[in-house]
C-alpha cells in the first residue's frame, strides 16, 4: 500500500484490516473526551489511540518494526 493510498483511507475513516507475518491488525475510528482518534492494534487486543496520522506512522509497531516501514508490505 502507498502513503497516499493509507492517507485516503485515513481521511475518507475507512477500517482496514490487514495480515502481516499472520497476524492481523485493524484500524478503525473513535471519538472521546480528547477528541477524534485512529485505533490501530493487533486484533482482539486493546488496541492504541493516536491523535494524527503523523503519530500513528511513528509510533504505531507492527511486529518489531513501525507502521511507516512495513506500509508497502500490506
Amino acid at each position: 500500500m502507498t502513503l497516499d493510498s493509507f492517507r485516503f483511507k485515513i481521511n475518507v475513516q475507512q477500517p482496514l484490516e490487514f495480515f502481516y507475518r499472520s497476524k492481523t491488525y485493524n484500524m478503525t475510528y473513535g471519538t472521546d473526551d480528547e477528541g477524534s482518534y485512529i485505533a490501530f492494534g493487533r486484533l482482539y487486543d486493546t488496541p492504541e489511540k493516536y491523535r494524527s496520522v503523523g503519530e500513528l506512522l511513528n509510533n504505531a509497531k507492527v511486529e518489531n518494526s513501525f507502521l511507516r516501514e512495513v506500509l508497502q508490505d500490506i
